[in-house]
């Protein structure tokens, strides 16, 4: 008979994502390989239907994500989170980037599992993200219960209110280790194999991310997201310009390999001037009240909302001149972009300067909420972790 491992665990809601959160210490005594198989198993992947039925996960790449939370012993940081972007269709999981969105959840878990002192009315947890190096507050309204699980702030994307928690990511440029414009150009000419040449922008903030315009592509920006999934020529244009970009940032030595080992980074972003259009939540967003249109693409599909990290790099774009992102935006409001996304709309803050012809970030800010769903194992057969 097969021996089931029972694992302590946490499933979370975190802005407009879900993850399976774990303590380091509940998974210290698994090699790398076998954490890799846990959270594949506890999110039910691969699967070739792209449903993820056996497993926690919810068929979208926003839902299909894991971290591991462990105390700091680092002065001024809390607690360590470690990302985990569980891939849906195969056995690949990348530790390599950070999501904002789960962010929003690291508080929350830290302050319900003991690792930090609850402090009323706001309890403020230093967050040192490990994949990127980069840090970041959490501020979370709290009671003497733990942290508020209602509240009146509502984001798009998720249905229904909650408490209101910022984050504030600091120097949150050059994950990379090459600034803010890591291809030290403000706008890329492209060459793909097979699709032609490409304009683009490349900005490394909370993420490296790649803006193309959406007229450039024979793609019309909608509304409905089922018109990019099915839209096969320009997502195989998409990912044929994000590879070339992976190779110049040196996070694969060619384009198969960053197909194959590099699906999570860089993010892709098609951009394109304001417009109406219905949202994903049957609601109306008025051009006038955004400041551009955004559609990312994340793991090859199409994000339904938009993500954390990319809406820091955009915004940081819309502020270089020259810039895509820039050239659409001529008029952003000084440390604030409202983005135009299929889920409804978001904003996002961001502290930018010029210095000595660099770039500099000094913070980035968002507001999001997140909800613990489920506490308690997850079930792991022991014929799993023999696998690899």
């Amino acid at each position: 008979m097969d021996e089931l491992l029972k694992i302590p665990a946490v499933f979370v809601r975190g802005g407009t994502s879900r993850a399976v959160l774990f303590q380091a210490t509940d998974l210290e005594h698994f090699s790398k390989t076998q954490i890799d198989s846990i959270l594949l198993t506890v999110l039910g992947s691969p699967d070739n239907s792209g449903r993820q039925v056996d497993g926690l996960g919810g068929g979208f790449s926003s839902l299909s994500k894991a971290a591991i939370i462990s105390p700091s012993s680092k002065p001024g940081i809390d607690v360590e989170f470690n990302f985990a972007q569980v891939d849906i269709e195969t056995s690949f999981v990348d530790w390599s980037g950070t999501c904002g969105n789960i962010s929003s959840a690291v508080g929350p878990f830290a302050i319900n599992q003991g690792l930090v002192e609850l402090t009323k009315p706001v309890t403020e947890v230093s967050v040192l993200a490990t994949n990127t190096g980069k840090t970041f507050l959490c501020s979370v309204p709290v009671s003497d219960e733990g942290p508020l699980p209602v509240g009146n702030f509502a984001i798009d994307g998720v249905p229904g209110t909650a408490s209101k928690i910022a984050l504030k990511f600091n120097d949150p440029g050059g994950s990379l280790g090459k600034g803010i414009m890591p291809t030290k150009k403000l706008i890329d000419d492209i060459t793909t194999i097979s699709h032609g040449n490409y304009s683009v922008s490349v900005v490394d903030v909370g993420i490296p991310t790649i803006f193309v315009l959406t007229e450039d592509l024979n793609h019309r920006m909608s509304s409905k997201l089922e018109d990019l999934d099915t839209d096969l020529e320009t997502k195989n244009i998409l990912e044929a310009i994000r590879c070339e970009v992976a190779v110049i940032l040196g996070l694969a030595t060619n384009v198969e390999k960053a197909h194959a080992e590099s699906p999570a980074l860089p993010k892709i972003v098609l951009i394109s001037s304001t417009s109406d259009y219905i949202a994903r939540n049957k609601q109306k967003v008025n051009s006038k009240d955004i400041n551009l249109r955004a559609i990312a693409i994340s793991m090859g599909q199409v994000h339904r909302t938009f993500p954390v990290s990319v809406s820091m790099a955009t915004a940081v774009a819309a502020h270089v001149k020259g810039t895509l992102v820039s050239n659409i935006v001529r008029n952003v409001k000084l440390e604030e972009l409202t983005i135009g996304h299929p889920g409804g709309v978001m904003k996002v803050g961001a502290e930018v300067a010029e210095a000595r012809g660099e770039w500099l970030v000094n913070t980035a800010t968002i507001f999001r909420t997140s909800r613990t769903i489920m506490e308690g194992n997850v079930i792991v057969p022991a014929s799993k972790l023999q696998m690899n």
